[in-house]
């Protein structure tokens, strides 16, 4: 046997290498659609060694191909977060998708690799969330997003159809500030959509509509859930016999309704009241449930943080677990693909993301179609995470928050007896999203360095109810970090980690939420790594997306005069109390991140030095907020490695 190398915490030599997150086959699994006919499966894979560039690729009986042409990339733009980027027309076989450089909208026939423009293109017009009709394929419904205006306020979203005999593009309904999901009955006579307005976000009160289609016009349309009762809204879907699903959680949880004959039922599940089967829709499309036929329906669920696959009985309401081994799900999740089988997209507890196809009648994985990483870590390396509920000792609030805690791993190495790891608090963005105990290999590269790792559900996070996530009402940039430092607190009680040497990183309202710490709570950090950070909470009012425009109205300030909303502001800009950082602090911003201009972060940079403190910033050019080539993911994770080992694994512990 051989015997183990010692190295101080943070030092051990890891088998993830920054080269990893480039490496060739690296790809994000991003959006599934079959062609139930023929069994096909077509993934979107967002490759960083093309760019980030959104590729379809064809998966049929264990062979693969790329069906969109090179000059072409499938991602769309629609609320700047994009998704559902593409369809498949059950008709005819061909695909209907939007192209990210040119913003145009085409027809493509995966067999012969031949497209054709269907809308011509502006770039200041936005299309996404396709919904082709099941016997007059030429109607194509879809979001449209037109950027003309001068103001953001002014950017109009509505439900259009396109009509690809005439190329024309006409309005089916509008009004609301923003529509999602457009889905037709299997009949085609009807069609579904959700639409909502500000300051709402799609998980706070959206509603469900219903019309009748009649060539190419909707007529009678009619809001159906979501007027009466305020809920979040999500994820309508048809099943064969016409009955309408969709997802609400009106009872506090997001749960499973059906409506048919003019009436709402809530699927209850025996046991699973409290499960959650949506979850926040940042992306369009969202997946997590599918129907195999009439009666049975696959569903993933979010109990505490971590997910469970189902097979449901629409009727008799029974279920069981599949014993899948997917603890964690992308956002366009799970398709059917027989009567007994359906595609996922998730990962394990050992696995990166992949896409696989599991028969409801056998066990285990199924046929994996592809994984999101070449990258392989042997399970003596793999640090799983260990669920934690602890006390909300700072901040406002009191009650629990919740966590998942990585010890230090790595079969290799022992750190000196009497010693304890290093912890790098990690927060997740959103802030509205949540962490999952699926294998991470950004996480596993610092567990198998020698840190210690906790991911932060603080309040405000999904998969622990309506109430959980309200929690953070004008509490942002409060509550959160509260909770990090509650952690932290928690884990050194345990025994756990070191708490002269914590570090702190995220990214977005992560990376907003680790320079806010660096400010608030100097003395518990000693270092930090923010990804694409607000630092100016009044200029993120001014200049960000109309998406998120209104969003820190329920986060910040529900109900403040416009005086005390500037000073809420104020208070909650990393920007106020740069002075205040003492800890070194690394910044990683997108050159075209038109969420988070890059701006604030060289503004928080000049600041922070001119008080004293150790910075650095870098700014990816051709990056947007959420990083996609693979020659910047390796820099980033060389930067973060340099940062962490040069103030946490090699600081002298106080």
């Amino acid at each position: 046997m051989t015997s183990r190398q010692v190295a101080q915490y943070g030092t051990f030599k890891s088998p993830i290498q920054p080269e990893s997150f480039a490496a060739p086959g690296s790809v994000v699994l991003n959006q599934l659609r079959v062609n139930r006919d023929n069994g096909k499966i077509y993934l979107l894979e967002i490759r960083p060694d093309e760019g980030g560039r959104g590729v379809i690729v064809e998966h049929d009986n264990g062979q693969s191909r790329d069906v969109l042409p090179k000059q072409y990339n499938c991602l769309s733009q629609v609320h700047e977060y994009g998704g559902a980027s593409f369809a498949f027309n059950e008709s005819t076989g061909h695909i209907v998708f939007t192209d990210w450089e040119t913003k145009g909208v085409f027809g493509l026939d995966p067999e012969a690799g031949e497209t054709i423009p269907i809308v011509t293109a502006d770039p200041k017009v936005y299309y996404a969330d396709f919904a082709i009709h099941p016997h007059h394929s030429q109607y194509t419904v879809a979001i449209k997003e037109d950027h003309h205006a001068p103001r953001i306020t002014d950017i109009e979203n509505s439900l259009v159809v396109i009509d690809s005999s005439t190329n024309e593009v006409r309005p089916l309904a509008s009004g609301a500030d923003f529509y999602t999901y457009p889905r037709f009955s299997p009949d085609g006579m009807k069609i579904c959509w959700i639409q909502w307005n500000h300051p709402n976000m799609p998980w706070d009160n959206t509603e469900l509509w219903l019309a009748d289609w009649d060539h190419g016009t909707v007529k009678n349309p009619k809001c159906i859930a979501g007027q009466q009762t305020k809920a979040s809204i999500t994820q309508p879907r048809w099943g064969d016999d016409g009955v309408l699903y969709f997802v609400s959680d009106q009872t506090d949880f997001w749960q499973i309704y059906s409506f048919s004959d003019g009436e709402i039922q809530q699927l209850v599940l025996a046991g699973l009241e409290d499960a959650e089967f949506g979850f926040a829709d940042w992306f369009l499309g969202g997946s997590s449930y599918c129907l195999l036929d009439p009666a049975t329906m696959v569903a993933v669920f979010n109990y505490q943080g971590r997910c469970t696959t189902i097979l449901a009985d629409t009727r008799t309401l029974e279920w069981r677990d599949l014993s899948c081994p997917i603890v964690e799900i992308t956002l366009d999740a799970i398709k059917p693909v027989s009567e007994t089988s359906f595609a996922i997209i998730g990962s394990t507890t050992t696995l990166p993301m992949l896409a696989t196809v599991i028969d409801i009648n056998e066990q285990g994985l199924g046929t994996i179609l592809q994984k999101s990483t070449p990258t392989s870590l042997p399970e003596d390396y793999i640090s799983i995470p260990q669920p934690i509920t602890f006390p909300r000792i700072h901040g406002p609030g009191g009650g629990n928050a919740y966590g998942l805690f990585y010890p230090p791993k790595n079969p290799q190495f022992e750190a000196p007896t009497g010693t304890l790891p290093p912890l790098i608090v990690a927060i997740h963005g959103g802030p509205t999203y949540h962490e999952g105990p699926g294998f991470s290999l950004r996480d596993q590269a610092l567990t198998t360095r020698g840190y210690a790792l906790v991911q932060v559900n603080y309040v405000g996070s999904t998969g622990y109810g309506r109430s959980y996530r309200n929690l953070l009402a004008a509490q942002w940039g409060v509550s959160d970090i509260a909770d990090a430092v509650s952690a932290v607190d928690y884990l050194a009680q345990q025994g756990l980690i070191d708490k002269s040497r914590v570090g702190i990183t995220g990214h977005s309202a992560g990376g907003y939420a680790t320079m806010q710490a660096l400010a608030k709570y100097p003395s518990v950090w000693a270092c930090g790594v923010a990804e694409s950070g607000i630092s100016d909470m009044k200029l993120l009012v001014q200049e960000t997306h109309k998406f998120e425009s209104q969003y820190l109205s329920p986060l910040c300030y529900p109900s403040a005069s416009a005086e005390e909303q500037e000073a809420i502001l104020r208070d909650r800009s990393p920007l106020t109390h740069a002075s205040d950082i003492k800890s070194p602090l690394l910044i990683i911003s997108g050159a075209e991140d038109a969420i988070v201009p890059p701006n604030q972060a060289y503004d928080l940079a000049k600041m922070v030095k001119e008080a004293g403190t150790p910075v650095d910033i870098k700014v990816y050019a051709g990056e947007g907020h959420i990083f996609n080539k693979g020659t910047t993911l390796s820099d980033i994770e060389r930067r973060r490695y340099e940062w962490f080992e040069k103030y946490l694994a090699r600081a002298t512990p106080s």
